[in-house]
């Protein structure tokens, strides 16, 4: 049985952080120092650590970063999604930790929005994320390589615009 949980950023321990890492470092390896760097240096407070396990081992991850972006000129409040990842492919870990999120921010009443890679811009869709057009956007950095997608919200419109920084 899988159980998801939602830590914030302020409240995460080491051990969980050490756990995280183990999961994260199958796709980013990275040395630990690194890692607890990469932790300092991109998360804040109100940011949230997703963790999926099973039978109390962590088997995926994915982080929820605090932002706000703009539809047609309107403030929308999200959270990024960054960090999706799992212990093995092809379990269906990533899809469950997906699932169970995007139920979180629909009772959280929040978008969210990621930056990916076109070849995982697929499995993002079978989790029903949309792909927006890159006409569409506003953002400060290069995104030739990178795709940018939404849940839960309305994808009829002009301009999408991200002033922070990638996730």
């Amino acid at each position: 049985m899988f159980e998801i949980k939602f830590i914030p950023h302020s409240k995460v321990t080491t051990k969980q952080l050490l756990e995280i890492i183990s999961v994260k470092d199958i796709a980013w390896p990275h040395s630990l120092d690194s890692q607890f760097k990469w932790f300092a240096d991109n998360l804040v407070e109100s940011d949230i650590h997703v963790l999926l396990t099973k039978n109390s081992y962590t088997v995926a991850y994915l982080n929820l970063i605090d932002i706000k972006f703009k539809i047609d000129g309107n403030s929308i409040e999200g959270y990024g999604i960054g960090n999706v990842c799992s212990r093995e492919r092809g379990k269906g870990w990533g899809k469950e930790i997906m699932a169970l999120t995007n139920l979180y921010l629909i009772q959280k009443s929040r978008s969210g929005l990621l930056f990916c890679r076109i070849h995982t811009v697929n499995f993002y869709k079978l989790n029903n994320w949309i792909l927006v057009d890159k006409s569409n956007l506003i953002l400060p950095f290069n995104n030739e390589l990178i795709e940018t997608m939404i849940f839960n919200c309305d994808n009829r419109f002009q301009q999408l615009e991200y002033v922070g920084k990638s996730f």
